[in-house]
């Protein structure tokens, strides 16, 4: 009779090694981390701004995302390039470890060096010989509008000494002495200024 219990025990032990271990139980809380190799760079900048990864195209800066965030990458060094019509790219090389998150701030990119702007049919004004060729600059001009005395000018630089070659254009387009009234430094780095150009 004691055969019997005996017998039913190393039957049940046989099945159980066929069928395998009972999985095991998940965790009913915690934190699931990222997969180990897998990082990702968090893009901080205004919007608008094509990101290149590698020189592949990885998307664009928008203000909901306050930037841009590049997920999913397996660990190493990356260049990331960021591109506006209008002004020079930043390049920037980054460098992610495992699983983690890098964060690049870019405050703001510099505008293209451009010549000077002549108006159409512009002359220059009697006893400027030679005529002054257009000089290139890193400024450019936003808004012009009318004033009591004349025009103000207003633009950004990307360097305080960046202005004056746009003031001596300015200077041959109004035949008159431009006077710079204002300049200050935002927070993007660039140079804010404003530029009265007398009535004749």
């Amino acid at each position: 009779m004691r055969a019997a219990p005996l017998l039913l025990a190393a039957l049940l032990a046989a099945v159980a090694a066929v069928s395998g271990a009972a999985p095991q139980e998940l965790p009913k809380w915690g934190v699931i981390s990222r997969p180990k190799g897998f990082s990702s760079i968090r893009v901080v900048s205004a919007p608008g701004l094509a990101v290149f990864l590698n020189d592949e195209p990885a998307g664009t800066t928008d203000a909901l995302r306050q930037g841009l965030v590049l997920e999913d990458l397996p660990a190493g060094t990356y260049t990331l390039r960021l591109e506006k019509p209008g002004y020079d790219p930043k390049i920037v090389k980054v460098t992610v470890a495992e699983g983690d998150t890098k964060e690049v701030r870019i405050l703001g990119l510099k505008p293209k060096a451009t010549p000077t702007p002549f108006p159409p049919g512009w002359k220059p004004p009697p006893g400027a010989t030679p005529p002054p060729a257009p000089a290139p600059v890193r400024a450019a001009i936003i808004e012009r509008k009318r004033v009591q005395g004349g025009t103000l000018v207003i633009g950004v630089a990307s360097g305080a000494t960046d202005v004056l070659p746009l003031i001596e254009g300015l200077k041959f387009e109004c035949a008159c002495t431009p006077a710079l009234e204002e300049m200050k430094k935002r927070a993007d780095g660039l140079y804010e200024f404003r530029v009265k150009l007398p009535e004749k």
